[in-house]
């Protein structure tokens, strides 16, 4: 599995810079970026659990959750080097590429296949279905405005959800569901046009 880089508002030279910056710290460390990201998953739960004496960590998880963290802030300092700290603000760093296909489209075919996604979705759904979600993230991967991306990739996901769980409402029509999310889509095209 391979990785990518969160970093809104970067370059793509910026953004391979950071990569390989992580990857030599991985290198170095000698473990992958899967057993360093799920290392740091399960920290990071245990932290969200509240600590759980019982569910403590063995010691081998923290050494590879501290290298997923520092390869995360390698990369952010070789991708940010020379940025104001204001832009930093928008990058999260590392992330694991688990649909390359999805997570790596660019702007124009993240917006079409949403688009497909929705127009045969058949709101039977029983299970998450995260492409529009990573799709929505793709498309506005460009955007400096962190926030105002947030938005937008939360409205298309919001309404995707209601579309494709209406399954469990079936008293209530389908199509103003779909409807909504071609809207939350049409908002997210227009608001992630890249500025002339």
């Amino acid at each position: 599995m391979d990785i990518l880089m969160d970093a809104r508002g970067a370059a793509p030279e910026e953004k391979q810079r950071g990569l390989e910056a992580a990857r030599a710290v991985l290198e170095r460390i000698g473990i992958t970026a899967e057993e360093a990201a799920e290392s740091s998953f399960a920290v990071e739960g245990w932290d969200d659990a509240g600590f759980p004496p019982d569910q403590e960590p063995p010691e081998e998880v923290y050494v590879a959750a501290e290298a997923w963290w520092a390869a995360s802030n390698a990369a952010i300092e070789a991708c940010c080097e020379g940025w104001p700290d204001e832009k930093r603000h928008g990058v999260d760093g590392l992330q694991l590429l688990h649909d390359p296909e999805t997570q790596l489209a660019d702007r124009a075919t993240a917006l079409a296949r949403i688009r497909a996604i929705v127009v045969e979705e058949d709101g039977q759904r029983e299970f998450h279905d995260d492409r529009p979600f990573l799709l929505a993230l793709a498309a506005t991967a460009e955007m400096a405005d962190g926030s105002k991306a947030g938005e937008l990739v939360d409205a298309v996901s919001i309404a995707y959800s209601s579309l494709a769980l209406a399954g469990f409402e079936p008293n209530e029509p389908i199509e103003p569901k779909r409807q909504a999310v071609l809207d939350a889509i049409d908002a997210l095209e227009i608001g992630s046009a890249p500025l002339k």
